[in-house]
């Protein structure tokens, strides 16, 4: 803009102190030009005097400042010029009240700058370590889950953490469940938004809820909705907030097709181990017979299943709905992203179909433990491709189907290698009742 006289007086502000010099300039002009007679003494109403700021000063913090080399002694010259003193005893700068300009050390260095001209200061680049920007630990996690879900055709959703106390009712919550233990907001905008939710099924069922009502069909939704768990009723601390990667849909898709994306998603993140399910979940909002909880390395990271069909006609849902739940913070220590590349194999694999009948109650989990164990170092991969259960077997009991995989690294594999493997597994299958399939 334009530069004027006013507009250096508004940028450096004008001196109280000042006023003093002015006036007696103005009587020694009256009385010069004869124009009046100058009667002594000033009154003077200045109850709080403005005091002159001190700056403490250190040559190489300028110098350093400015990436120069300039003496002490020709810095003083320069305060000097511009009625600076400096005290050597307390290496303070006293700044004149006219210059209310200066406040600190980068304004006295801007000052020596503009003495020592600008021109000559050396040009040089700029130094420093440079750290490649990433995202962090958490981040990354958080991203995996959003591709996961997305290559597996699921939108994202995001709903809010605020909910109504009937909403565990809707769930099928006992009245004493801890659940119902919440956070209360003191100011809420109504009773649909006075708690802030403890687990994240509501948002996710209200979502597939209003795309059932409007005729949308095959809807798969998530979300990364943080829960709010508080530590103790009534709440005196902030509560334990948890984010938990959640996924539902409707249509297309069953109770495996869910399954395959969490274990997709655990893979991902270098949780290579196979996650185990315990059907015997308590969970009153799934259906009997179709949920689990999911436990990797012992520890519980989450449930899986088929949405209760009471909870279904609560929320206006007319088909079978999935969801899972994973807990993320439960994850988190497990989780590695270190690779470890295994070269092509150079001998070929052998592959064995075993189809057995065992007991309802016996979990596929202990099936496939027997064939882990057993297995050993020659076990490459084993697949459950067939569970039945109908007329041509048994009351009581199931047909469970598995392809299992051998290899060796350093040679082709013999058939009695495999064989006796095989023959191990099927010993430790009868102990627990289990049997061939004629």
């Amino acid at each position: 803009g334009l530069r004027t006289d006013a507009s250096g007086k508004f940028e450096k502000g004008l001196d109280p102190n000042n006023a003093e010099e002015a006036i007696n300039r103005a009587c020694q002009l009256i009385e010069e030009l004869g124009a009046g007679t100058v009667v002594s003494g000033i009154v003077d109403v200045y109850p709080q005097p403005k005091q002159p700021v001190t700056i403490s000063f250190d040559e190489n913090a300028v110098n350093k400042l400015l990436g120069t080399d300039i003496p002490k002694e020709e810095m003083l010259e320069y305060f000097k010029a511009i009625e600076l003193e400096y005290n050597p005893l307390t290496n303070k700068i006293t700044v004149p009240t006219f210059r209310q300009d200066l406040e600190c050390m980068a304004d006295i260095a801007e000052e020596v700058a503009r003495f020592y001209g600008y021109d000559n200061i050396p040009t040089t680049l700029p130094s420093g370590e440079a750290t490649a920007g990433k995202l962090s630990y958490k981040l990354r996690i958080e991203q995996i889950a959003r591709e996961v879900a997305r290559f597996a055709g699921f939108s994202q959703a995001m709903t809010y953490s605020f909910e109504s106390p009937k909403v565990f009712d809707k769930l099928l919550f006992d009245s004493n469940d801890a659940i119902r233990d919440t956070v209360v907001i003191s100011n809420p905008l109504g009773e649909d938004f006075s708690i802030m939710r403890t687990l994240p099924l509501n948002g996710m069922l209200t979502s597939l809820a209003t795309n059932y009502n409007r005729r949308n069909k095959n809807v798969k939704l998530y979300e990364l909705a943080n829960v709010y768990l508080p530590k103790q009723v009534p709440v005196t601390e902030l509560p334990d907030e948890r984010m938990q990667f959640i996924l539902g849909s409707y249509g297309e898709g069953d109770f495996f097709t869910m399954k395959g994306v969490v274990e997709e998603f655990l893979e991902t993140i270098g949780l290579n181990e196979r996650p185990e399910y315990d059907p015997n979940a308590e969970r009153p909002f799934l259906h009997q017979g179709r949920k689990a909880d999911i436990y990797y390395d012992g520890e519980l990271i989450g449930y899986i299943g088929e949405v209760h069909p009471q909870v279904l006609d609560n929320y206006g849902i007319g088909e079978r709905t999935v969801i899972a739940v994973i807990d993320m913070p439960a994850i988190m220590e497990k989780t590695t992203f270190d690779k470890k590349y295994v070269g092509l194999a150079k001998f070929p694999a052998m592959t064995r179909d075993i189809s057995m009948v065992m007991p309802k109650e016996i979990l596929v989990r202990e099936v496939e433990k027997i064939i882990e164990e057993c297995g050993g170092a020659l076990l490459e991969n084993y697949e459950l491709f067939d569970i039945y259960e109908g007329s041509q077997i048994e009351e009581g009991k199931k047909s469970v189907a598995y392809s299992i995989s051998f290899r060796a690294a350093d040679r082709t594999l013999e058939d009695k290698e495999v064989s006796e493997i095989m023959d191990n597994i099927l010993a430790k299958l009868k102990e627990l009742g289990i049997e061939l399939r004629s």
